[in-house]
């Protein structure tokens, strides 16, 4: 009986360890790129204009419905403005948090860990890398851009 428990126990502590370790692994993955206003943003700028007047065609909207569209479009970009700059804060935020988990998992293990959790740290950003390329989209998609 003492056999069966002691199993058990070895088990669950094994289990619990397991998804703990595994939870981790989101903590070494780089934050997603941010998008700056380059030639990427006014790419994206123009497609949104050709759909938006693709759109617009194919419903016949007259001149004034167009106005009144791109008049709501512009009001709406507005009123996103400072939820979208609260995001960015707090996905920063985020980040920070992460980082200072990070150093503080670190400053618990032994000299022998921390080469080992390097190696693996370097494994999985490889890994990432490799799957980065692979994929067009591999991370949350960014909200859709309003346009003028």
């Amino acid at each position: 009986m003492k056999k069966l428990y002691l199993t058990l126990l070895c088990a669950t502590a094994l289990s619990l360890g397991a998804s703990f370790g595994q939870a981790k692994e989101d903590n070494t993955m780089p934050p997603p790129p941010q998008m700056e206003q380059g030639d990427h943003f006014k790419d994206m700028e123009k497609h949104h204009e050709k759909m938006q007047q693709k759109l617009a065609d194919e419903l016949k909207l007259t001149d004034e419905q167009r106005t009144k569209a791109k008049e709501m479009r512009k009001a709406s970009r507005e009123k996103m403005k400072p939820l979208l700059d609260e995001m960015k804060k707090t996905r920063e935020k985020m980040d920070n948090l992460r980082q200072e988990n990070m150093k503080a998992f670190e400053e618990i293990l032994t000299p022998e860990q921390k080469e080992t959790f390097a190696k693996i740290k370097e494994e999985r950003k490889a890994k990432f890398e490799k799957m980065k390329k692979g994929h067009r989209r591999h991370h949350r998609p960014m909200p859709p851009l309003p346009m003028e």
